[in-house]
């Protein structure tokens, strides 16, 4: 039988005030409310737990590694403050740079950056196509001046040459229009002893840092190398040594940076450096005297110590960075971490956990960050005896690739790229040319004493070379060979630790990139 509209309404209010009574009666309530309370309390608890099991493993890890000398703050690995008046970095030329010096709220000295950007060796005239066709170390190839007098020849940029002029004399007059500014930087070179750019290491965040000088003084020293190498084209030795000097000075300016990518510009500083020499040995304009100067220049540059430097650095910034966003908490903005401080970014489903992680949680990861670094970047390069291991740096990968996923590692492959393995192999390189530079310039000498190159490098010790630099991946002495044609080559084994008979490896057919991790590592001097 149907019950009635009225009485089913009724039925349904009256059903509808005894649930609402039931559910808002004390007792549902107070369940409610401890059952809340519970979560709460479990929710506390478990990051309270992981707060202090997180914070307890970085204070372990952070006072062991100390204890063995480490440092995990980036001011503390900054080079020591210099004098002012013996401060490269604050000679009137380039302490327009930063403009903060003492004064934070000090102006910017736009006249002082027009002039340092008016420094340009590169600047293109209309409908000019031509190149300026510089050498390479890497590559194994020489200058070509008459490409470059073509980029100058008509170029209003730049002053022109006399009639007749050659492709050496067509370079140099056009990069006469800086003769003062170099002469300038010259004397403050021979009068400021020491360098120190300014950077402002306390930052909050790291990658805050701002790192203007690097561009400026990689750009001064390329066109150094430029002059010098016309220079040398003629003749000019004295002159071309004294351009060089210069263009090492600026390189030993960012010496000590504890910045990664400071170290990776230093390098390439250091590439066109040694290259411009090697211009020198194949045109046999080095004096006696010159070639014993450059060569304790050379003898004086630690790569493998810089690099570690460098690398406990990149430690430090990258546990900087994980600790200032566990300080943000919630506040964290993801759109922040976007925007590039970070090398590679997380997904946006990553970035907005961030802001419920337990402070514990961005401890583990700078736990792992740190290890990591110790176990393999470290480690890969050994600096007392002189010996870089491919091996290490291997296991190190494998370790890396090998990482759990989970909170624990949310930052570790944000922040520990290949590019701190990449680094060791640029740096074992760069210090093999160094010692074979080194050595070709007691090689140079040796000639200029026998009229003849020695038919090993066991010829040159004691009296042009105390001790032979040995190969830093298997510690054998580096590989040498006259060639028929007239001149030398010096290699080192290489990333492979396989001796390809001073062979190259080349990226792809047309020559134009150098794989390396592959081939050997090769200073070639031809006659």
């Amino acid at each position: 039988m149907n019950t009635p509209p009225t009485s089913q309404s009724a039925w349904q209010r009256t059903t509808t005030r005894r649930v609402l009574c039931w559910l808002f009666s004390w007792r549902i309530i107070r369940r409610c409310l401890l059952t809340v309370a519970s979560v709460v309390t479990l929710v506390v608890l478990f990051y309270a737990e992981e707060n202090w099991r997180g914070r307890r493993a970085w204070d372990q890890h952070r006072h062991a590694l100390e204890a063995q000398g480490e440092k995990f703050d980036i001011a503390a690995l900054a080079p020591p403050p210099v004098p002012d008046e013996q401060n490269l970095a604050l000679a009137p030329m380039l302490k327009a740079i930063y403009p903060y010096i003492h004064d934070p709220d000090a102006k910017r000295d736009t006249n002082g950056m027009a002039r340092l950007q008016s420094v340009d060796e590169h600047k293109r005239a209309p409908g000019n196509e031509a190149e300026l066709v510089l050498g390479s170390l890497e590559q194994d190839t020489f200058a070509d001046l008459e490409a470059c007098a073509k980029f100058y020849l008509g170029n209003t940029n730049y002053p022109q040459p006399a009639a007749g002029a050659t492709a050496a004399q067509t370079v140099l007059t056009a990069l006469s229009k800086f003769d003062a500014d170099f002469s300038e930087l010259t004397a403050a070179a021979a009068a400021r002893p020491l360098g120190r750019f300014p950077i402002h290491y306390t930052e909050d965040m790291p990658s805050a840092m701002l790192l203007p000088h690097l561009a400026t003084v990689k750009h001064l020293g390329a066109v150094l190398n430029i002059r010098a190498t016309a220079r040398l084209e003629l003749g000019q030795s004295e002159a071309a040594l004294g351009d060089l000097t210069l263009a090492f000075r600026l390189a030993d300016s960012i010496r000590g940076e504890p910045i990664l990518i400071s170290h990776l510009v230093r390098i390439a500083m250091l590439a066109t450096d040694l290259q411009t020499l090697r211009e020198g040995l194949i045109r046999h304009t080095w004096t006696e005297a010159q070639l014993g100067t450059l060569e304790k220049q050379l003898a004086a540059i630690d790569l493998l110590a810089e690099h570690n430097h460098a690398m406990r650095g990149e430690r430090a910034f990258s546990v900087s960075v994980v600790d200032w966003a566990r300080r943000q908490g919630w506040k964290v903005n993801p759109s922040n971490l976007e925007s590039g401080e970070l090398d590679h970014q997380p997904s946006w489903v990553q970035l907005e956990l961030l802001r419920f992680m337990p402070g514990g949680w961005y401890h583990r990861n700078m736990v792992t960050i740190s290890q990591l670094h110790q176990d393999s970047t470290l480690a890969v390069v050994n600096e007392h005896t002189r010996r870089v291991s491919p091996q290490t740096a291997a296991a190190g990968e494998r370790a890396f690739q090998s990482l759990p996923g989970g909170p624990g590692s949310a930052f570790v492959r944000t922040l520990f790229s290949s590019s701190p393995t990449k680094a060791a192999v640029w740096s074992a390189r760069m210090q093999t040319w160094l010692d074979a530079v080194r050595i070709a310039c007691t090689l140079e000498r040796y000639r200029l004493a026998n009229g003849q190159l020695p038919d090993s490098l066991a010829a040159l010790a004691p009296r042009f070379l105390k001790t032979l630099p040995a190969d830093l991946i298997d510690g054998q002495p580096l590989r040498y060979r006259k060639e028929s044609a007239g001149g030398f080559i010096l290699y080192s084994v290489g990333w492979n630790q396989k001796d390809d008979g001073g062979t190259i490896a080349w990226t792809d057919d047309k020559k134009q990139s150098v794989d390396p991790n592959e081939g050997d590592w090769v200073c070639r001097v031809p006659r």
